[in-house]
């Protein structure tokens, strides 16, 4: 990109060429706000200035706007020039391959309160069944007792014998019924502790794969930083021969890495400079020679 950009103000004064100067123009259309619409793109609104260029690679974000005080993170710079670049890495297949099983990794939702609403039922139900379980048995041999003291004394009493087989039943009955409930509520929680396990199994998975990427992450990124490294040493070099401590500032070390880093970069879009910083590359048209992206002084 040599020059195929415009600046359009809100009062809908236009600017292009590869040098834009906007040190006098109104608050409005500060270096800031151009910035944003650089990095924001078309459309915007009617009181904000538009620009029309190519949308800025991810290296804009490191060195869109350059001054003596600036701050950089030299390694992320770097790893954005290789990004921007399309250099490839030894980690990207892996990491392509580790991101699709993170995107295709399904974790089942589990309800807690479900979960220990099941417990809860299950054992109730299970106390309730050995309840009736042992009442079962006092009637049985309450049964069995009426039955034998009727054959000893020979006069059985029929009534006391139907009363306690009445309650055996009917015991029986309530037996039953709990029984299957307690088979429900068991067959219930044992669906929904497979559930939840699975669930805690897939999060495990989550938090491994997750790792995963982000140390891959990692290591691609140093490998994209490693493989730009010596242009950068190259460009720093061939910029302390040309400025040497001419742009005075605290970021003074990080504002060389920020023009190493914007003189091998592909930008595509327009950056903005601070006038000291054109000065000491040695005006307008050596900073556009050593960019070699539009530029825009403010």
């Amino acid at each position: 990109m040599t020059g195929t950009w415009t600046l359009r103000l809100p009062d809908g004064t236009e600017f292009a060429g590869p040098v834009v100067d906007v040190r006098d123009l109104a608050t409005d259309s500060a270096p800031g706000a151009i910035r944003r619409a650089i990095r924001g793109g078309c459309p915007t609104r009617p009181d904000r200035p538009t620009v029309h260029a190519p949308l800025p690679t991810c290296v804009h974000s490191h060195v869109g706007h350059l001054e003596p005080d600036v701050s950089i993170d030299r390694r992320t710079a770097l790893a954005a020039v290789g990004v921007a670049r399309g250099i490839d890495t030894p980690h990207d297949a892996e990491l392509d391959r580790v991101q699709r099983s993170l995107r295709d990794l399904s974790v089942p939702t589990i309800d807690d309160a479900e979960l220990r609403a099941a417990r809860r039922r299950a054992a109730e139900a299970g106390s309730e069944t050995e309840r009736l379980r042992e009442r079962v048995a006092t009637l049985r041999g309450r049964v069995a007792a009426r039955r034998d003291d009727g054959d000893s004394d020979g006069d059985g009493d029929d009534d006391a014998v139907a009363e306690a087989e009445a309650s055996l039943s009917e015991a029986t009955r309530q037996l039953s019924e709990a029984s299957t409930e307690r088979v429900a509520a068991t067959q219930r929680l044992d669906t929904l502790e497979v559930r939840a396990r699975r669930a805690r199994d897939a999060r495990e998975d989550r938090f491994r794969l997750e790792d995963r990427v982000e140390n891959l992450r990692r290591a691609r990124r140093a490998a994209l930083a490693d493989a730009v490294e010596p242009d950068v040493q190259d460009a720093r070099a061939r910029l302390e021969s040309m400025i040497g401590d001419r742009v005075a500032g605290p970021g003074g070390n990080d504002l060389h890495d920020a023009l190493a880093v914007a003189a091998i970069a592909p930008l595509r879009a327009p950056i903005v400079a601070d006038p000291d910083v054109v000065a000491a590359l040695g005006g307008p048209d050596a900073a556009f020679e050593w960019f070699g992206t539009p530029l825009v002084i403010g």
